[in-house]
């Protein structure tokens, strides 16, 4: 089936991929040692341009160390973060019950907080973690003058400053500037491997040597040393090979999408930043999904994973991710979905 956002690829598919890699000669990687592993995090640390990074099997883990390494090193186990973020809706209380830090959730449901949000939070904290886009809010960014004021703040207060960019590729566009350039503007910044870049699994961890190399023991104790993490890393090199730089593609084709959509009255669509963007309709979520499971058969196509309700309407509401066989699903195929599914 052809989809939209990201890839849906079989396990042969997977295992073709990694035979076709120029990168699949070597040994394997063993406890995250290897040639290829460190490769991939000096690739990844010069992009980002930080001193030093460090691969993790999983965002939430390489997340959860940079959290916990801040901490300690500030003697404060408050952490500010977006009450709409991937840390607070979608971990399972996971920096709050593993590792008995306290997240302080700031924000609304619309978007980005600012710095005036920051400054009335009265408990003195360690660090602010800011996710680029904000997902669950829209895929939305902080203009790039509120994340300049932001970042010069906590430098001033000592405070430091942690990118969740799962996203971070996707957000350059919008702000016309380099992921170095962006990521100068944070402490420590992670990275996801396989979302936009395409990789089966993985995450990079950037910053500062010294606090990069205190992370590695939380790794350690939080299971993030896996015997071997070849497939990840080979897929991670092939990204940066051949998606990355095709990333903008994907933003500019999300853009194309939304005015596509926009032009149906019974949509309400939120014009995108990023690769991704809320499409909001009326309509019962069960009968909704049925009417869609039965198209995305017969045309062989998925453009969205599914229905959902957003706190401040009573709207139905879909997600749209763009990703890199989206030339698969020409703009027709788009306009005839939605105006079956719109349909009586």
């Amino acid at each position: 089936m052809r989809s939209l956002g990201m890839p849906i690829y079989s396990q042969q598919d997977w295992l073709a991929r990694l035979q076709g890699s120029d990168y699949s000669d070597g040994p394997i990687d063993i406890y995250n040692q290897g040639a290829r592993v460190l490769e991939l995090e000096k690739r990844v640390a010069t992009l980002l341009n930080k001193p030093a990074s460090l691969f993790f099997p999983k965002g939430t883990v390489a997340q959860l160390c940079a959290l916990k390494v801040s901490a300690e090193q500030r003697l404060n186990n408050n952490v500010v973060l977006h009450s709409m973020s991937h840390m607070v809706l979608d971990e399972d209380d996971a920096l709050q019950s593993l590792l008995g830090l306290r997240g302080i959730p700031i924000g609304g449901f619309d978007g980005p907080f600012g710095l005036a949000d920051i400054e009335r939070i009265e408990a003195k904290f360690a660090t602010l973690a800011i996710e680029l886009p904000l997902r669950r809010a829209g895929f939305k960014l902080p203009p790039w003058q509120q994340l300049l004021a932001i970042s010069q703040w906590c430098k001033t207060q000592q405070v430091h400053l942690h990118m969740d960019g799962a996203r971070l590729w996707e957000s350059t566009s919008a702000y016309e500037k380099s992921a170095a350039d962006i990521s100068a503007l944070f402490d420590s910044v992670y990275v996801s491997l396989y979302k936009g870049l395409g990789a089966i699994g993985g995450a990079i961890l950037a910053g500062e040597s010294e606090f990069i190399e205190s992370c590695k023991v939380w790794r350690s104790r939080l299971g993030g040393n896996a015997f071997t993490s070849f497939p990840m890393v080979i897929g991670a090199l092939d990204g940066l090979d051949n998606r990355l730089q095709h990333i903008p593609e994907y933003v500019a084709r999300a853009k194309d999408i939304a005015s596509l959509l926009a032009k149906f009255p019974q949509l309400e669509v939120h014009r995108p930043a990023t690769n991704g963007f809320f499409v909001f309709l009326e309509g019962d979520i069960k009968q909704l999904t049925e009417k869609a499971n039965r198209l995305n058969q017969r045309m062989g196509l998925k453009l969205f994973s599914q229905f959902s309700r957003f706190p401040t309407t009573h709207k139905t509401m879909l997600e749209i991710q763009v990703g890199a066989e989206h030339k698969k699903i020409s703009d027709q195929e788009i306009t005839d979905y939605f105006t079956s599914l719109l349909g009586e």
